[in-house]
């Protein structure tokens, strides 16, 4: 008896292929009365059978044509246990009447703020720029005798602190600030009130020598009114948008005044009226000067633009379009416009980020340019 353990493989006689025909039957088990061939391979052919290893069935090949023509299908919703579909990641979440109402507010929130604040107009700005009880520290770079005793154009001057601070300290003849924004020109007059001492006397919301007041910036011809120039006499603001029609009517300005602020306003200017109102708004302001006059300018860089320009499509269009840039500033003032020179003041510090911005102070020469443009032709 074998030692091997019963049902064991180890000893026993193996049969082989190319010796014995695969295949059989119940009455020639060993399939010994088949006629052999000398091929075994065309053998198992004539049966059927495939090598495992060798003779699998190939995959056709699917080439790229054929797979981009078969239509894209999605796959079935898979269903819980209780038979209904499970809610499918891909669709878009549906809202509660209380978040569409939400998400509605949000939008006329945004529609209504973009449309009133527009021109740079905010009613909060001074109170983003400065710190409570803190008092503007471009003042600081400004000097006295640029104001003292002379007439003076804040352009842009929303509530009015920076035009009610020099009408107060730096002592000019006047000054007159003018904003786009009636309510807030209403509340910069409110402010004048404010910035009087205990001793002034006051009529009503305003003191009482208000009753003389000043001609407007757009008068030309008539001579300015007798008023004192002892604070707050010497102060009133006026809605206007300096920003001319056309190029035309810069033929009618006449020298006016000897200082024009022109602070963080360029990019609202920019945005609102393109590169011709920017430089109608520059010739304006050279032509409204007096020899030797200053035109002090706090330029926004060009890189702020863009967040803002999203505020209306007219802004988009208008920023899409603009070639005259910041920095390209300097250079028309001087070389086409006429101004004389620069003077670098640098960047002021601000509470926010945003608002440290380099002024600059273009100064008109006492006698034009003989090379200078015309304004009709600039």
């Amino acid at each position: 008896m074998s030692s091997h353990r019963r049902g064991s493989f180890r000893g026993r006689k193996r049969f082989y292929r190319d010796t014995f025909a695969p295949g059989g039957s119940k009455t020639d088990p060993l399939n010994i009365e088949i006629e052999l061939t000398e091929n075994p391979e065309e053998e198992k052919k004539r049966l059927g059978l495939l090598d495992p290893t060798t003779e699998r069935s190939k995959k056709r090949k699917v080439e790229k044509d054929e797979k981009s023509e078969k239509p894209a299908e999605n796959s079935p919703f898979k269903k819980n246990q209780y038979n209904s579909p499970r809610k499918d990641s891909r669709r878009p979440p549906q809202l509660s009447k209380e978040e569409k109402s939400a998400a509605e507010n949000r939008k006329q929130k945004t529609e209504y703020f973009n449309k009133k604040y527009r021109y740079g107009n905010f009613d909060r700005y001074y109170g983003i720029r400065l710190n409570p009880g803190e008092s503007d520290k471009r003042l600081s770079v400004f000097q006295k005798d640029w104001f003292e005793h002379k007439q003076a154009l804040d352009i842009g001057c929303n509530a009015g602190f920076l035009t009610l601070s020099i009408a107060k300290d730096f002592s000019p003849r006047r000054i007159i600030g003018i904003d786009i924004d009636e309510h807030l020109i209403g509340v910069a007059r409110k402010n004048i009130r404010h910035y009087c001492d205990h001793e002034t006397e006051v009529s009503g919301k305003f003191p009482a020598s208000f009753g003389v007041q000043f001609g407007t910036v757009s008068q030309r011809n008539e001579a300015p009114r007798s008023f004192s120039t002892k604070f707050p006499d010497n102060i009133w603001f006026k809605k206007e948008n300096y920003v001319l029609e056309s190029d035309e009517m810069l033929d009618m300005i006449q020298p006016e005044f000897d200082v024009i602020l022109a602070l963080s306003i360029t990019k609202w200017i920019h945005l609102n009226w393109g590169d011709d109102g920017m430089r109608r708004f520059f010739r304006r302001a050279y032509a409204q000067l007096h020899p030797g006059g200053r035109l002090i300018i706090e330029p926004q860089a060009f890189d702020s633009y863009k967040k803002r320009a999203k505020m209306s499509e007219e802004l988009k269009a208008n920023y899409s379009k603009i070639e005259f840039k910041p920095e390209d500033f300097e250079m028309w003032l001087i070389e086409t416009v006429g101004f004389e020179s620069v003077e670098k003041l640098g960047v002021v510090g601000a509470k926010s980020k945003g608002f440290e911005r380099p002024i600059d102070v273009y100064l008109k020469p006492l006698h034009p340019k003989t090379d200078a443009i015309p304004l009709g032709y600039i």
